[in-house]
């Protein structure tokens, strides 16, 4: 009877001094809050960056257009192209961060509960996170989407000198090709 004491004796012990350790440990959880924060107010910043930068050009446009003065600088065609190019670029970048802060939240903090309770009957498949490896897949569809972008946006800019060099664009195009395929493939 004396050795049952003892050790429901050393488990209370054990409990009172490991308890409040472990409360305080998954408090700490809540540490990756400011990591969530700061992703979504860098979501919205690239969001805005990209904005002004689709702003730019079709400003340019307009007063190019207005204006008959033959004094304003007019964009060409490739200038525009690359601040379009880089908007789109700045909207991905600012995806992935939103995919990262929602899917930190959910997988550290606690499930977004007006996600799932959401009157607009729409499924936000993109934002849900079950798992690391469903956020670290999103996130790499979405950073190959932004090499593809940044792929294009050289290309607009890329100087043909040599057949090879057509040659390698037309190598590195069925590289992303064979790649977006085996990426969206159903496994």
């Amino acid at each position: 009877m004396l050795k049952k004491i003892i050790p429901d004796s050393n488990e209370a012990l054990e409990c009172k001094i490991l308890n409040p350790i472990e409360y305080w440990l998954w408090k700490f959880r809540y540490v990756s809050f400011l990591a969530v924060v700061f992703c979504a107010i860098a979501s919205v910043a690239l969001f805005i960056m990209g904005t002004l930068e689709i702003i730019h050009p079709i400003k340019e446009i307009l007063i190019a257009t207005i204006s008959s003065a033959s004094d304003h600088p007019i964009l060409e065609n490739e200038e525009i192209l690359k601040g379009f190019i880089r908007a789109l670029d700045l909207y991905l970048i600012a995806v992935f961060f939103l995919i990262f802060s929602f899917g930190l939240y959910e997988l550290i903090i606690s499930k977004i509960d007006v996600a799932r309770n959401s009157c607009d009957d729409v499924e936000h498949p993109l934002l849900q996170i079950t798992s690391l490896d469903e956020l670290k897949s999103k996130i790499i569809k979405v950073i190959i989407i932004i090499l593809i972008v940044a792929f294009f946006k050289n290309v607009i800019s890329m100087k043909m000198i040599e057949v090879s060099d057509a040659l390698m664009l037309a190598i590195a195009i069925l590289a992303l090709c064979i790649g977006s395929y085996f990426l969206t493939k159903e496994h």
